[in-house]
């Protein structure tokens, strides 16, 4: 492998694009990826409805066999087929539920923060964030509250499941294949029985639940047949996995940043200050426009590595021919630092470029993709605004964080791009009167 790539990918493919342009091929060990790195070649390839770019590619079979069908490895009608019952599942109606629950959680959780502001003791804030988040998506998913133990397990099993997804581009630690923590395997059957067992206790209830499970056994294809019982399973693991991990490692990247931007933490200060220290709600999502810029514009320096797809008919993408069975790969993390769409300050952190509406109109779409695009844009997108706007606001309706003066984030290669050894971090209370309690 290039060494160049293995010692900091996301600066090298943003290098190799400065260098050789909007389309070129990376050599890997195992095969060779097309990186396109221009909004419109990310249309091109993400707006195909029939699986003609892969998302799986030819290990679709063998993953379903394996593992049981999801979303993520269906294409064309069979992949809208399954999407349609399972829309409401993020709805409107569904995430107004949703969101008093998580909120609820977040209240909850924070308040065990308290005791960092009365001690002044560093922490790290992106693991601190990740205790806050995990029980409120499980209790959004299941009702039921978890243990501390089974929050870990469940924790430490998805975070090996994305990691061992990063293998695949030899950038992320190899898989573990002996017993213990880090080994995939064992992850993925554990989590399946924990899952397993939910479902069959929910089955052999008899009350209304209004959570994410009951709509997943719910839900009925057009002829009246529900989802079988392994698929949901499958899905319900899928959920969890993009529904906290993800949400977590942005988060940690907004709140490593917006410090940096003093004028726009003020502004969050004063945004959330209009809730009149209220919990809130999913009504008020509409008025924390600012605390969206800031999640957004942390999100798209965080960027991802790579979105890979897998070519499954010979095309051509600007003017270059592209084989069937070649891996085209995405750089987000490069599109979403780019200079022609980001301005010359594109490295510097500023929400004004998603609370404008004039500057968001000047840009291409698809110059930001944090969720995807096109018809396996994330399926949890707008659960994962959800949670980061409550959250942020309910953080800031309490403490103020400070981070160390001339410290900056920096990647972690796997999966889901977490700040590399964590965020270090001050919490302080806010002051009383500020908070009009």
């Amino acid at each position: 492998m290039l060494p160049e790539l293995k010692s900091d990918p996301f600066g090298y493919l943003q290098q190799l694009g400065k260098t050789y342009g909007d389309v070129y091929r990376l050599p890997l060990p195992l095969y060779d990826v097309v990186v396109l790195n221009h909004p419109d070649h990310v249309r091109h390839v993400m707006s195909h409805r029939d699986g003609e770019y892969s998302l799986i590619g030819p290990a679709a079979g063998a993953a379903r066999k394996a593992l049981g069908a999801s979303m993520q490895m269906m294409e064309g009608g069979e992949f809208r087929r399954r999407r349609k019952p399972l829309t409401p599942m993020m709805g409107r109606q569904q995430l107004s539920r949703v969101a008093a629950t998580v909120a609820d959680e977040f209240a909850n959780r924070l308040t065990r923060w308290e005791r960092f502001a009365q001690t002044g003791e560093p922490i790290d804030l992106q693991h601190e964030i990740n205790g806050v988040v995990i029980p409120a998506f499980m209790r959004a998913m299941f009702t039921m509250g978890l243990s501390d133990a089974e929050l870990h397990r469940l924790d430490v099993d998805v975070r090996t499941l994305m990691q061992s997804a990063s293998s695949p581009l030899l950038l992320g630690a190899p898989p573990r294949v002996l017993p213990g923590d880090g080994n995939p395997v064992q992850a993925w059957l554990r989590m399946r029985r924990w899952v397993k067992r939910r479902v069959e206790e929910r089955l052999a209830d008899s009350r209304s639940y209004d959570d994410l499970l009951q709509i997943l056994l719910d839900a009925r294809y057009e002829d009246g047949t529900p989802i079988s019982r392994r698929d949901v399973i499958t899905e319900a693991i899928m959920l969890i996995g993009g529904g906290y991990e993800t949400v977590v490692a942005a988060l940690a990247w907004t709140l490593a940043l917006l410090p940096q931007n003093p004028q726009a933490q003020q502004r969050l200060y004063d945004e959330v200050d209009q809730l009149g220290g209220a919990l809130p709600s999913y009504a008020d999502l509409d008025r924390l426009e600012w605390a969206k810029a800031c999640f957004d514009e942390g999100q798209r320096l965080q960027g991802l590595l790579l979105q890979p797809r897998f070519a499954m008919i010979d095309d051509v993408i600007g003017g270059y021919r592209i084989r069937r069975g070649t891996l085209v790969g995405l750089p987000i993390y490069a599109l979403q630092r780019d200079p022609r769409w980001w301005g010359p300050d594109a490295e510097t952190y500023e929400p004004i470029r998603f609370y404008d509406k004039d500057i968001v109109a000047a840009r291409p779409n698809l110059a930001f993709l944090p969720f995807g695009a096109g018809p396996h844009r994330c399926f949890g997108a707008a659960m994962g605004y959800l949670e980061a706007q409550l959250f942020l606001a309910q953080l800031h309706q309490l403490f103020r964080i400070q981070i160390p003066v001339g410290w900056a984030p920096e990647h972690d290669p796997a999966l889901p791009w977490p700040v590399k050894g964590g965020v270090p971090a001050v919490v302080t209370k806010v002051p009383v009167a500020a908070q009009r309690i």
